[in-house]
């Protein structure tokens, strides 16, 4: 390949990249977006295509499944979330209110306990009001299609303008959303 030839793939992968990072694929660290890849500007073929699977009964097409959750919740359990959820975060932006879900989902994956232990656990809110359908949705985000707010393992949070915490700072901050400070554990 000549020196211009090699230019213009690098650039091609640096415009692909910028164009799905705008495009919002990576929307808060969820569900990365597939590589970006140089062509060959001297290739003669033509792009693989896709094509859909036939099904034995052509009236109904293919089957669609759904992914498997990343973490089966039971009723109980769902209702327990989203309820702490709200307590927690039900003022905060919609990132907000999936990062203490996340943190719920991370404490569950890393102790291996059920989220009713972690609740008690990791000290949330006794206070349980009824959850919006925003905060339905941010832990069905969460715990259904495995999105995430950041790949850190955030484990805590707390709100600064509440109360002050010098052991939450003493673990490793990861960001802030709207009046949450999150951290994984040092």
């Amino acid at each position: 390949m000549r020196p211009i030839e090699k230019k213009i793939v690098v650039l091609a992968v640096i415009i692909g990249l910028i164009l799905c990072i705008y495009v919002g694929c990576t929307y808060a660290g969820a569900k990365q977006c597939p590589p970006a890849v140089a062509e060959d500007p001297t290739s003669t073929t033509a792009p693989e295509e896709t094509v859909p699977q036939e099904t034995d009964n052509p009236t109904t097409g293919p089957e669609l499944t759904e992914p498997p959750a990343r973490y089966e919740l039971t009723p109980e359990e769902r209702d327990l979330v989203e309820r702490v959820v709200m307590a927690e975060s039900g003022g905060e932006p919609f990132l907000g209110q999936m990062a203490v879900a996340q943190c719920i989902l991370n404490a569950c994956e890393k102790d291996g306990t059920r989220p009713a232990e972690v609740v008690v656990d990791y000290q949330y809110t006794r206070g349980r009001p009824d959850p919006s359908q925003r905060v339905r949705d941010a832990v069905a985000a969460v715990f259904d299609e495995g999105q995430t707010v950041t790949e850190e393992p955030i484990l805590y949070f707390y709100a600064p303008a509440i109360a002050s915490s010098e052991w939450h700072e003493s673990q490793i901050f990861v960001m802030e959303i709207g009046g949450h400070r999150f951290f994984a554990e040092r």
